[in-house]
């Protein structure tokens, strides 16, 4: 795998994992004893783990992901507005399981309780 297609393949493993987490968790916002926020999302099923975090207050919006597949790192991706600035990645089977969960109904949202907003 030369590195045109090893960014390639991360780029859409990144996406995977990011769609997967902003389906199954609404975040939330961590204050940074420096100073400045950010906005964190967790995702744990079975053997996967991820977890995104994206600075708020400041303009190169620093975004990192980590995935975990029985405890070990597997892909570690950060980037701002102009793209990647870290990758880390070990290719295996993990791959096909992150793929696999993207499809899952329960994990994509679909079958979540309907809101019956209307006034009464």
């Amino acid at each position: 795998m030369n590195t045109v297609e090893r960014t390639e393949r991360i780029k859409s493993l990144v996406k995977i994992a990011v769609a997967i987490l902003r389906r199954n968790d609404n975040g939330g916002y961590l204050d940074l004893p420096e100073g400045g926020r950010v906005r964190s999302y967790e995702f744990r099923f079975n053997e996967m783990a991820l977890s995104l975090r994206r600075r708020v207050d400041d303009d190169a919006q620093e975004a990192t992901l980590i995935v975990k597949f029985d405890g070990e790192k597997v892909l570690g991706a950060s980037w701002t507005v102009d793209g990647f600035t870290k990758r880390s990645f070990k290719p295996g089977g993990w791959e096909k399981v992150l793929r696999r969960y993207s499809r899952l109904p329960v994990l994509r949202g679909i079958q979540r309780a309907p809101v019956d907003d209307r006034p009464r």
